[in-house]
């Protein structure tokens, strides 16, 4: 996720030149290389100890990281209709099509179980309440978002853009919806007990998720309903035209709101002084404010506005610069043992009913 949005700005940043690609194609190629490779460890880690799956599935904390496999499938698709379908013509939208198709469907599917998992298993209670409680309802948004910018695909026939844009726009609605709501939650829990943890604060710039994938979301499917109703007749020409300007307006607004999010994260990391470890968790900036410099490009280009797009141009210098740092010390971590856990026998939940059988890659922590 955090990898590929950075090659995705690359890509789309507001003053780009052509020595921009090669960092952008590089950094595509490795954001690839490292899912297939999670995706294949992580197969293999189910396989060899199925117990894992319903233990993960009843933690309360790691079920919620499920959404991050759909935003990471999305980060790949987004950059295959870039790049990959002027250069490739047909068969890379096709391709496009298809696994957009497989990531809403996964999207979707996360986003209704885990929050169901939330409201009726999952020991939750306010105190413990973190910001990754809305990576599921962010898949969908992102789902939304990336679907749009499939829809404006030239390759497809009318039909299949039209299907697209409308699950994109269900897509963006339950992503919101529940966003939205757990946002307000996730506030509340603030108010009561306060910043995280100095280990955790990053997490604070989770909240972003929802409210820049959002609106870039909405800005996506209004330019993808505008030229697609222009080409059909089950709806006046001038359809189009008025979602377009619903969606610019809307994705003013949610902008808007991301705002003060940004100031509650921005301030909690200052209020530490910087006096915070470099742990796994600084990648959580990445994607959220790549999402909200996604929107900001995206509102300057659609509105013409210099603001927007010296916004947009600073927000991606500093999350290059941040992927640069988090990507050079969980490499020089990971090599020296000290960024992950050593290797030990997991003690899963008692309620879960599961019992290990044998040793084991990684643990879970009980509550």
């Amino acid at each position: 996720m955090g990898t590929g949005v950075v090659a995705i700005l690359l890509h789309q940043m507001p003053y780009n030149s052509s020595w921009t690609n090669y960092p952008c194609y590089i950094i595509f190629g490795l954001n690839v290389s490292i899912f297939i490779s999670a995706l294949f460890i992580s197969i293999l880690r189910y396989v060899l100890w199925p117990e894992l799956w319903p233990a993960m599935i009843n933690h309360p904390t790691h079920s919620l990281f499920l959404g991050c496999f759909p935003m990471g499938l999305a980060t790949i698709v987004n950059m295959i209709v870039l790049v990959c379908v002027p250069a490739w013509g047909r068969w890379a939208a096709t391709m496009a099509w298809a696994l957009w198709w497989i990531d809403a469907a996964l999207a979707v599917t996360i986003c209704c179980s885990v929050a169901f998992l939330m409201i009726s298993v999952h020991d939750v209670s306010p105190e413990k309440l973190t910001a990754a409680c809305l990576l599921p309802a962010v898949s969908c948004i992102v789902a939304a978002s990336t679907g749009g910018q499939v829809a404006q695909m030239e390759a497809l026939e009318a039909h299949e853009a039209l299907w697209t844009l409308l699950t994109c726009y269900c897509c963006w609605a339950i992503g919101v919806f529940v966003g939205l709501m757990i946002l307000c939650i996730y506030f509340y829990r603030l108010l009561l007990f306060k910043l995280p943890s100095q280990e955790v604060v990053v997490s604070v710039f989770l909240s972003l998720g929802p409210l820049g994938q959002g609106s870039f979301g909405i800005l996506q499917c209004g330019k993808a309903a505008k030229m697609i109703f222009s080409k059909l007749t089950i709806l006046p020409s001038e359809a189009g035209t008025i979602l377009y300007i619903m969606g610019v307006i809307m994705g003013l607004i949610i902008w808007a709101m991301a705002i003060p999010w940004m100031c509650f994260a921005v301030g909690s990391v200052l209020r530490l002084k910087l006096r915070f470890p470099f742990n796994i968790g600084w990648w959580a900036f990445l994607y959220p404010v790549g999402g909200v410099a996604s929107a900001t490009i995206t509102l300057s280009a659609e509105l013409d506005s210099a603001f927007f797009r010296v916004v947009g141009e600073t927000l991606t210098a500093i999350i290059v610069l941040v992927w640069v740092i988090c990507f050079t010390r969980t490499v020089r971590g990971a090599f020296s043992g000290e960024l992950f856990p050593k290797p030990g026998v997991c003690e899963l939940r008692p309620e879960s009913g599961v019992k290990v059988r044998t040793r084991i890659a990684c643990c879970f922590e009980t509550e």
